[in-house]
């Protein structure tokens, strides 16, 4: 049987003659050093602790991505990563194995780093008893100088410790005033915040969570359409799925004064939904029901949700509200299933995911061709088709994703989400002003709609402005406190552009600790690090983008990213030049 090794996240340890440190997330041997992406250093670590035995691809994927929803390849890409660094052949493998349909081993002996010292440690005493006699003498030759130097070490320590603890109480001081609480900014404003959190899926098949996610984004998205709300983000609330979190925790992190909960059994065309509106201050309901029926009822029941949230906080609806309340998605609760199963493959961002979503909507535009937002999101697909490079004729997929933005439009001109994609598209063409008009429509029918917000950033940032954009962005993150990695990549993208490299790196990294597969993340922050010398980490960030098969140019870049200023260009571009990307 393997031993299993006392290793950990925090201590080095020793792969085969490899010496790994978790910490700073390198392998070094002989003189040579590699570093290792930090989602790529929790699976091996994983692969260490249970040295020789086989460990499924679903408890690594659990592990390193915590719940995260992840592309497949994910960890393959963290695999194939480890493998190189150490220099290891998946054919035939020296450490680490590929046991089909069953997942991963590592073959390799596996030791802490402290065995191997105190082993080190043995073989030198046995080897130099003579030199430490001699050592021995010559030490007990203590001069005075020396005694005196001994006799001040306890008061300096002294005095650094007071130091230290008097820096440490006014730096907090200084902390604890600055310091704003994601979310508590809303809190301050004339309207209630308040959070949907992901209804829980209690049927059998796991395979049923796009429907529970589905309706909950839903129920988000209505009661933004109220202008006496403030209702958190998805990405914010998603945080908490598959998690039994305290009320009280909620709302500390969040900063919301309501709190929506429920769960979703669905079982063929019967459903079974359970709701409550909870006070975040006391944890009390003020409002719970079950509904029962079929999936036909499914529009109702949302109604039903919003309509009885809305009278328990007493809330009064303008006119506006009203109208903006009153459509519904589609007739037809096949499409709308449909629509569900394709925004699920959306959020995983890659090339797979992204086609079978493409067909999941146009199955939904099949069932109902007035289905608004099932075209807006199949005009998003054909725009990421041209941010990655990924269709053959990226003139033809932004055509495209035009085309069905402006179809989406015209069926419902009350969808925030609709305009949003238009003006996405329309910066890849450099239709700036317009994308700021997208922009701002999207925010004036939904005026919590932080991915708006976003655009609206994305856009000023890529039109000249990364100042006023940088203003912006920070609205966007706070109307989405917990927000996902690619409003780090845009913060990023803005202060590269306001030239602070360091900045930029800063929350470059922090968005590939969420989401390795960010690639964009990695090519600004390849240019980032190359504008402030460090072209060996630059080098390293463009390394793992080509080892996900990628091919980077410089012509393909200038294409891409939509720069309006020529400046901002050339600093974007000279920075993988300098990284090595070439024409």
């Amino acid at each position: 049987m393997p031993e299993q090794r006392n290793i950990d996240a925090e201590t080095p340890f020793y792969v085969a003659d490899w010496y790994v440190d978790p910490g700073t997330c390198r392998i070094s041997r002989d003189g040579q050093s590699h570093k290792i992406e930090p989602k790529a250093m929790t699976v091996l670590v994983c692969l260490a602790q249970k040295q020789g035995y086989v460990i499924s691809r679903e408890e690594l994927e659990d592990i390193a991505w915590q719940g995260m929803v992840v592309g497949y390849d994910s960890l393959a890409s963290a695999i194939i990563k480890l493998r190189k660094a150490f220099g290891d052949d998946a054919k035939n493998p020296g450490v680490i194995e590929t046991v089909p349909k069953k997942g991963y081993r590592l073959i390799c002996p596996v030791d802490t780093a402290a065995n191997v010292k105190a082993a080190d440690v043995r073989h030198s005493q046995a080897t130099s008893e003579a030199g430490d006699t001699e050592h021995s003498i010559q030490g007990s030759e203590i001069s005075t100088s020396s005694i005196t130097a001994t006799m001040k070490k306890p008061l300096v320590s002294v005095l650094i410790v007071v130091l230290a603890i008097a820096a440490f109480f006014y730096l907090y001081g200084r902390y604890a005033q600055e310091r704003t609480v994601p979310g508590k900014a809303l809190a301050t404003t004339d309207k209630l915040v308040i959070a949907v959190l992901p209804f829980k899926n209690l049927s059998d098949d796991k395979q049923q969570d796009y429907f529970s996610d589905g309706i909950t984004v839903d129920l988000i998205t209505d009661l933004s359409k109220v202008s006496g709300l403030s209702v958190i983000a998805r990405n914010s609330v998603f945080i908490f799925k598959d998690i039994d979190v305290d009320i009280r925790t909620v709302q500390r992190e969040l900063g919301v004064d309501y709190l929506v909960e429920g769960s979703i059994r669905k079982i063929g065309q019967q459903v079974r939904i359970s709701a409550r509106l909870i006070d975040a201050s006391t944890s009390f309901n003020i409002w719970a029901e079950r509904f029962d029926g079929t999936l036909d009822n499914i529009f109702e029941f949302q109604d039903a949700v919003t309509t009885k949230i809305i009278s328990a906080l007493s809330i009064n609806l303008t006119e506006q509200d009203k109208s903006r309340l009153a459509g519904k998605y589609s007739d037809s609760i096949e499409a709308y299933d449909q629509f569900l199963r394709g925004w699920q493959k959306l959020w995983l961002s890659t090339r797979e995911g992204m086609v079978a979503a493409r067909e999941d909507f146009n199955r939904a535009i099949a069932l109902d061709d007035r289905f608004a937002r099932a075209y807006a999101n199949l005009a998003l697909t054909y725009v990421y088709d041209h941010l990655h490079g990924w269709s053959k004729n990226d003139e033809l997929a932004l055509q495209k994703a035009q085309e069905y933005a402006d179809k989406a439009i015209a069926i419902d001109p009350d969808l925030p989400q609709v305009y949003w994609v238009k003006g996405f598209a329309d910066i890849f063409q450099r239709n700036y002003q317009q994308s700021l008009r997208y922009a701002q429509k999207s925010i004036d029918i939904s005026p919590n709609f932080a991915d708006g917000y976003g655009l609206l950033a994305t856009t000023l940032n890529y039109a000249g402005n990364p100042s006023e954009a940088d203003k912006v962005m920070r609205k966007a993150m706070q109307l989405n406190p917990k927000h996902p990695a690619i409003y780090k990549v845009i913060y990023g993208e803005i202060l590269f552009n306001k030239r602070d490299y360091k900045g930029a790196i800063k929350y470059f990294n922090e968005a590939l600790n969420m989401n390795p597969d960010i690639e964009e993340s990695r090519i600004w922050l390849a240019a980032a690090y190359a504008n402030i010398g460090d072209i060996e980490e630059a080098g390293w960030q463009l390394e793992q983008v080509r080892i996900n098969g990628r091919e980077l140019s410089l012509q393909r870049m200038e294409k891409v990213i939509p720069f309006k200023d020529p400046e901002q260009r050339k600093y974007f571009i000279d920075g993988l030049y300098k990284a090595g990307v070439t024409n």
